[in-house]
């Protein structure tokens, strides 16, 4: 039997927070194991990303390259554009975020090739993409323990 890496995270936090943490004395070494357990918390959640998470990238990245794709009509950037949506697969969700993670980078080449006007709202159709992803990848980092720390 194998028992996931998350399981084995928070038995050592809880040991951690439980059994070793109320014989800890010195404010350096409580300091130290406050460090431990926020490390221990963040690499939780990197150890295996959720698909969920993937599944909004791929959401939010494609409908980012199709108003990109329709705000320049017809033309050349525009179909380079689409056909580097439509080569993304459909799943699994980590490789689809991926790939769109690749046409989101052709788009941006194709768009910086045009003139300045025309480039305007596709480019700002990707940077809306980029700007919530952002948010979405801070907002699974657990909040510091500095609070703690400083608690003594």
């Amino acid at each position: 039997m194998t028992i996931p890496v998350e399981t084995l995270i928070d038995g050592l936090v809880r040991t951690l927070t439980d059994a070793v943490l109320p014989d800890v004395t010195s404010r350096f070494a409580r300091g130290q194991l406050f460090a431990v357990v926020d490390v221990l918390r963040n690499l939780r959640d990197r150890v295996e990303v959720k698909a969920v998470l993937h599944e909004a990238e791929a959401a939010s990245a494609a409908a980012a390259l199709e108003r990109a794709a329709a705000a320049l009509g017809q033309g050349a950037a525009a179909a380079r554009i689409a056909a580097a949506l439509a080569a993304a697969p459909a799943g699994p969700p980590a490789a689809r975020a991926a790939a769109l993670r690749a046409a989101l980078v052709t788009a941006l080449e194709a768009i910086d090739a045009l003139p300045p006007d025309t480039a305007v709202a596709p480019r700002t159709a990707v940077a809306e993409h980029l700007a919530a992803q952002t948010m979405r990848d801070v907002a699974v980092l657990k909040p510091s323990l500095l609070g703690e720390i400083s608690k003594g």
